[in-house]
């Protein structure tokens, strides 16, 4: 399993259980895999397998950026994650290719028993694919309509726009989603490396105010790299619900208060987080103070793929490490569904197959 080097980031957890009833003892995967659920931070662009990297190096001639392949996915921090993630997405240069890497990721998902799953991309990241965003947008949306037809549960999809655009050019990536009214399409993000680009709140608040006035969703990526005022901006110039990782936010205990009395979600993805060595362990991560303080927090894996982890491995992990009961599972996986972008008629069906389900059959 691979290990990464801390930053310096490192927050103690809290040292209290979940007074919600003794630990989930005996939770499986296999479990988890029918428990209904969503899934909410995923990206496409770190979602698919090694395999899917050395079959597109070599579709387009290109060499493969450390050997072993296996050694391409081993980074000692964030920044050079950033640097691996730009190499493989240039990979990718037509939408068929696309398509097939979206395809791929929803089927992975149906093996892991996700219900639903609102799925990120960022097309800034793609530099190989030869033609326009609103192409690039329809192949995602393309491969991830024909594996719903083949039996995958549904995925949709938010367009995310970079730290490092300017406003003019998150305003024409919009432009394009608006244009387009793709059904598939429910939400416009942001994400990148906080730390280096520095806080953008002001620069695209134009930009999301306009998105959520046109129907979309709105979602954004803060507290990970940057600390709580990333999270802070998020909630007040962006007016986002749903914040992508949000941890850093227990080094504000105020703003802790704030997300607790707003009712904001936190999509938080402890192996990730880890991975790219922003906590040095599990046992450090700060999901538990979160959800004991009454933080509206889902369970995610930020890339399967890349990461290499499924869904239920987040789960059957958080109910070893944290000893959280099947109450609280039962909770992060109504919290998953009620956070998600998907259909009203899903919501409600999947809430009820949660509140149903029997841990111990």
């Amino acid at each position: 399993m691979l290990r990464a080097g801390g930053l310096g980031f490192g927050v103690g957890p809290s040292s209290k259980v979940s007074a919600m009833g003794a630990a989930a003892s005996g939770i499986t995967a296999d479990t988890v895999r029918r428990l209904p659920k969503a899934e909410l931070h995923l990206h496409l662009d770190s979602g698919f397998e090694v395999e899917d990297a050395i079959r597109l190096a070599e579709e387009n001639g290109v060499p493969l950026l450390k050997e072993p392949a296996d050694a391409m996915f081993d980074w000692a921090e964030l920044q050079e994650f950033f640097i691996f993630l730009d190499w493989v997405l240039s990979l990718p240069r037509n939408g068929e290719q696309v398509a097939s890497l979206s395809y791929s990721l929803a089927q992975r998902q149906r093996r892991s028993g996700v219900s639903y799953t609102d799925v990120m991309v960022s097309p800034i990241h793609w530099k190989g694919f030869e033609g326009p965003l609103k192409e690039f947008i329809a192949a995602v949306a393309s491969g991830l309509e024909d594996a719903e037809r083949d039996g995958c549960p549904p995925v949709y999809l938010s367009v995310s726009i970079s730290r490092k655009h300017s406003r003019a050019e998150a305003h024409t990536v919009l432009d394009t989603m608006l244009a387009m009214q793709h059904p598939r399409v429910v939400a416009l993000s942001v994400d990148g490396n906080e730390a280096l680009v520095g806080r953008t709140g002001d620069r695209f608040a134009p930009v999301f105010e306009r998105a959520r006035a046109n129907g979309l969703g709105i979602r954004a990526h803060a507290g990970e790299s940057s600390g709580p005022e990333g999270v802070w901006d998020a909630i007040d110039l962006l007016k986002t619900q749903r914040v992508d990782h949000g941890v850093r936010s227990v080094e504000d205990p105020e703003l802790v208060t704030e997300l607790v009395e707003r009712g904001i979600f936190l999509n938080v993805c402890p192996w990730s987080n880890v991975l790219l060595g922003l906590y040095p362990s599990r046992e450090s991560h700060p999901i538990r103070t979160l959800v004991d303080a009454g933080a509206r927090v889902t369970l995610n894996t930020d890339g399967s793929g890349f990461y290499r982890i499924t869904l239920e491995d987040e789960y059957v992990t958080a109910s070893e490490v944290y000893g959280w009961s099947t109450d609280v599972l039962r909770q992060l996986a109504r919290t998953s569904v009620e956070a998600s972008f998907c259909p009203d008629s899903l919501r409600a069906e999947l809430l009820a197959g949660i509140d149903a389900f029997d841990f111990g059959s």
